[in-house]
């Protein structure tokens, strides 16, 4: 299963299972008329995903979260960033997951979209790096012109921003700006192929490159870091204020924030490589409206 996408259906299961005990039914003070809450995913969780396993891998998640919790719940693809938000403010789906750059680009169209909680993996921000060879005289991402890199397959958002935005000769120019980028299964395979000399370069998270160095101590020494990214925006579950009940949004961000204490949470974070939830640190408003400034949405057609 693609990354990204255990991000966007682990992440919607947390919000309702979290740690809470087997057979919990929220309180009636909490519970929506209708006893049902929509989760929206924003599209490109699910980038490179077919349709039918989107469909198959939600379904389990939606049964387990209303065993759990008593509260109906629906699991639903948004589309793009902006659609999402529209789907937010409109009152068709309660709950967003984005990723955090997304969001900074959603809320200029939809600026009442508020951060609940933040999934964080080992840091609570996101960086990409270009990794070259050490013995190679690339410096710079300039340097790699017309050579091949490689970009890990379900690749989260920030990596390929930082490919199509600060590694292209011309934002948004790949095609031609590199002889071929390739499309390894995971880091791993993605960094193996610079050591090999396969590829010149390859663009990967930075908190996976670390966790390459240790799983790989010997290769990653044959490795270097020429540039590195923006701090990114950790990926969020946001809502529009007044939707919700206060006291349903407090359970949801308190089960979620206590995953990490519970024997489902901590596999549904291990499964996703997610340290923990956060409650929105106080820099992260000042970060989304940086990140919207170095990289603004993409031009609509």
């Amino acid at each position: 299963m693609g990354r990204c996408f255990c991000l966007a259906v682990i992440l919607a299961g947390l919000i309702f299972v979290g740690s809470l005990p087997p057979g919990f039914s929220a309180p009636a003070e909490t519970q929506l008329p209708n006893g049902t809450v929509r989760i929206g995913l924003v599209g490109t969780l699910f980038r490179d995903t077919p349709e039918p396993m989107v469909q198959l891998i939600i379904r389990p998640f939606k049964s387990l979260l209303e065993s759990q919790t008593g509260v109906t719940g629906n699991v639903v693809a948004c589309g793009d960033a902006n659609s999402l938000g529209q789907e937010l403010k409109a009152d068709r789906v309660q709950l967003g997951v984005f990723h955090g750059v997304e969001l900074a680009w959603a809320r200029m169209k939809v600026p009442e979209l508020k951060p609940l909680l933040i999934a964080v993996n080992e840091q609570p921000f996101l960086r990409a790096v270009l990794v070259v060879r050490k013995d190679s005289k690339v410096n710079s991402a300039a340097d790699l012109n017309g050579k091949q890199i490689a970009l890990p397959r379900l690749s989260r958002e920030h990596c390929r921003l930082f490919l199509e935005r600060r590694c292209a000769r011309r934002c948004n120019h790949v095609e031609n700006t590199f002889q071929q980028v390739t499309t390894p299964l995971d880091v791993e395979d993605a960094l193996d192929e610079v050591v090999e000399s396969q590829v010149a370069g390859a663009v990967v998270d930075a908190v996976a490159f670390e966790g390459y160095s240790k799983l790989k101590p010997g290769r990653s020494s044959k490795l270097r870091a020429v540039q590195q990214s923006e701090a990114f925006p950790c990926a969020v579950v946001a809502y529009v204020p007044g939707v919700l009940p206060d006291r349903l949004l407090e359970r949801f961000r308190d089960g979620m924030i206590g995953a990490k204490e519970s024997v489902r949470g901590r596999q549904l974070l291990e499964l996703c490589r997610i340290t923990r939830f956060e409650a929105v640190p106080t820099g992260y408003e000042q970060m989304l409206t940086d990140i919207a400034k170095a990289y603004p949405p993409p031009a609509t057609k």
